[in-house]
């Protein structure tokens, strides 16, 4: 059976995922970013994390700092409005590290 495949934003994962989340990188996750580009060419970040049945990738918020280069974003009260299940398909390659 193969795993189904989601990206999700770390905003709206459940407690039980950022728990398996924070086992996975207990020293942060900052060194684990891999960027991708969405539909309309805009870079997003996301970390992977696999459960038993799911390959979740998970949003990560970043701004732009002066020197073109993306922090993470500290504002934990920000929501990302296209936060939904996708069901990234045969395209997704985990070993992406763009």
């Amino acid at each position: 059976m193969e795993k189904k495949r989601v990206i999700k934003s770390l905003d709206n994962l459940d407690p039980a995922l950022k728990n398996q989340l924070k086992k996975k990188y207990p020293d942060g996750f900052e060194s684990n970013l891999m960027r991708l580009t969405n539909a309309k060419n805009e870079p997003f970040f996301v970390v992977p994390l696999e459960t038993e049945d799911t390959m979740y990738l998970v949003k990560i918020a970043v701004t732009r700092n002066s020197e073109g280069e993306y922090d993470l974003d500290v504002d934990d009260n920000e929501s990302v409005d296209d936060d939904e299940d996708i069901d990234v398909g045969d395209d997704y390659d985990p070993d992406f590290e763009g």
